[in-house]
């Protein structure tokens, strides 16, 4: 069997944010046929599940990344990779000395709670705007972040900034061997950076492989668009990049299909059960 794993932003959701009913349908089809497919995003359960509801995925969802695996019908959190208490507070004081805001995730009784203070960009406001009103993460605007996190298991961080500041922080984390950095450009709103930081022990490529091997599946094929992707692409047996990706994604894809504008997620996946290239 198969396991086939792809991205959302960039990859099956389209410009509007959204899958389209033409996608929702043909993945529908050959997941009622047996399909074992499956999303690994960046995203957390507040907007996904939102997302996939006219999709009827039957395995869990890798989510933040890999930081955490989540069961959509029950909504559940499966296997949770936090921070270490010492990386928490490194990153806190690297706030405060450069007078940052961030959104500070934390997990307490199976649920995700987001700890920000007073935004200072807009791409900070409307990030929240998008997501405030959804019903498995709530907001909660803090004084100090210490206080706010007791109890909570500290899984993510993320700071909206200009790039020279994003690049400067990012340097003074990068050699924290258990943490992750990352920094993009929004997708969806160019000029405006943001820098993420989680367990090392977390990823979508060990998240992938976990599923897999539970799965007992002998090969995954997964999709994407950015270099959060990388990883994923580099564990997967097959990697395919849509055309909107980044260059650095194309060129360690095994091929690149049409873009997120065009399906290209569900219509890879027909061609490939129509042409008998596998078997269910």
């Amino acid at each position: 069997m198969e396991l086939y794993v792809t991205d959302l932003d960039g990859t099956l959701l389209n410009s509007d944010k959204k899958v389209s009913q033409n996608s929702q349908e043909l993945l529908n089809k050959f997941i009622n046929e047996g399909l074992e497919f499956t999303i690994a995003t960046a995203r957390t359960p507040a907007t996904v599940v939102d997302l996939l509801k006219g999709i009827d995925i039957k395995l869990p969802v890798i989510l933040m990344n890999g930081v955490v695996t989540y069961d959509i019908h029950e909504n559940k959190y499966l296997d949770v990779k936090d921070m270490k208490k010492d990386d928490v507070l490194k990153i806190l004081k690297l706030l405060k000395d450069h007078k940052r805001s961030a959104f500070v995730y934390g997990i307490k009784n199976n649920k995700l709670y987001v700890y920000h203070q007073d935004f200072q960009y807009d791409s900070e406001y409307n990030f929240y705007k998008e997501r405030c009103t959804k019903k498995l993460k709530e907001f909660v605007k803090v004084d100090e972040y210490e206080k706010a996190i007791e109890g909570s298991a500290v899984v993510n961080v993320l700071i909206f900034d200009t790039l020279d500041n994003i690049k400067n922080m990012y340097k003074s984390l990068k050699d924290l061997k258990s943490i992750t950095c990352n920094y993009y450009e929004d997708i969806y709103e160019k000029g405006a950076y943001f820098l993420e930081i989680y367990s090392s022990d977390a990823s979508k490529a060990k998240a992938i492989k976990n599923l897999s091997n539970l799965m007992k599946d002998d090969k995954i094929i997964c999709f994407g668009d950015n270099i959060n992707d990388i990883p994923m692409f580099e564990t997967a047996n097959e990697g395919y990049a849509v055309e909107n990706a980044v260059t650095e994604l194309k060129n360690i894809a095994t091929a690149i299909i049409e873009s997120n504008n065009q399906d290209a997620v569900a219509k890879f996946i027909e061609k490939r059960f129509i042409c008998g290239k596998n078997i269910l």
